[in-house]
């Protein structure tokens, strides 16, 4: 490191002398640069010990974090969406984001009411479809919106939006880049965010109207014609799955009175039948691949009616993945720098 110093050194003395042209930002940050490889010369054999830190502890969470998740699931996922809705708003905050801390109050406000609607008793009959076709919305928003910031930085890496820095100037961040990983943060964490209030609010209203339970049987029975997800009844027109996992066109087994629009319905394989709207947001939004009422397992293929939807199911589980990076990830940074404190580290 001593060696890097030196050459650091020489390289702002010929800037001062004037045979290389470099701003002021430029050689103070050299300057940092340099002085930092003078405290750390030698610090070889602790830097090892870092990596040490850094992976046991890398290791120890996953651990207690698959342990704590299979365990106490219910306390495990709540930790984790208070974590994830609260943490990046304090973080916005301190380092003053006033326009992602605007996003996040409105996207609150609005959230909160919906969530106050999907945990009213008794619960109204049209709550269900309200509740599925708000988070609906806030799935396709956020999706369209990361693809947007992505299509912005495959751009920049392409060449587009570049500026040229003249010789002696700092670099300066392109305008393309900051709006791509604008859009590219904000349609991920929004994405995220959704994902893990409409299983909560899924669970509160099926559990409410009691045809669901996460274990155990239902504390109610369900006639026959009635969803068990919205507790109405089912129409006419209902559909059934194949044994290729297909959804085959509604049968209209009675016309409706006065001609009125009929809502499509499907039979599930176990013989339970649901509204068209109220199973698929309970199965693609509501992250559900079972049947609400004797949890017999569904085929997802029979609600995806283009390749879209395939594309945005695997979305849809990137979501679910980066949910660990934003709330977790910070925790354990903590508990490395904890690590290093103790251990007389810097």
């Amino acid at each position: 490191m001593e060696e890097q110093a030196q050459y650091i050194e020489n390289y702002i003395h010929e800037a001062e002398e004037g045979k290389v042209h470099l701003s002021e930002n430029q050689i103070k940050q050299l300057h940092n640069q340099a002085e930092y490889l003078h405290q750390h010369a030698g610090h070889e054999a602790a830097h090892g010990r870092m990596g040490l830190i850094i992976i046991v502890s890398l290791v120890a969470f996953q651990f207690v974090l698959l342990y704590w998740k299979k365990h106490h699931y219910r306390s495990y996922q709540g930790i984790t969406t208070i974590g994830l809705w609260v943490l990046p708003f304090l973080l916005a905050l301190q380092s003053k984001w006033h326009q992602f801390a605007a996003f996040w109050i409105l996207f609150s406000i609005l959230n909160s009411w919906i969530i106050y609607k999907a945990t009213r008793k008794p619960l109204h009959h049209l709550t269900p479809k309200l509740v599925y076709k708000w988070f609906w919305i806030v799935y396709q928003v956020s999706y369209v919106t990361g693809l947007i910031g992505y299509f912005m930085m495959f751009l920049t890496f392409m060449g587009f939006g570049a500026q040229e820095t003249k010789e002696g100037q700092d670099p300066v961040t392109p305008g393309l880049v900051y709006w791509g990983l604008t859009f590219l943060c904000y349609g991920i964490y929004f994405g995220i965010l959704g994902r893990d209030f409409v299983e909560f609010c899924t669970e509160s209203m099926a559990s409410t109207l009691g045809y669901y339970t996460k274990e155990g049987f239902p504390r109610k029975h369900l006639r026959l014609g009635v969803c068990a997800i919205c507790g109405n009844h089912v129409s006419n027109a209902i559909s059934t799955i194949d044994a290729h996992g297909q959804l085959q066109a509604p049968v209209v087994l009675q016309p409706s009175p006065n001609g009125a629009p009929v809502e499509p319905s499907i039979k599930l394989n176990c013989g339970h039948e649901f509204h068209e709207e109220c199973i698929r947001g309970w199965c693609l939004i509501g992250k559900k691949d079972m049947c609400p009422y004797c949890k017999e397992k569904v085929d997802l293929r029979a609600f995806k009616i283009n390749p879209w939807d395939t594309t945005q199911h695997l979305y849809l589980n990137l979501l679910d993945a980066l949910r660990y990076m934003i709330v977790w990830q910070p925790v354990i940074m903590g508990v490395v720098q904890f690590g290093f404190n103790i251990s007389g580290l810097e």
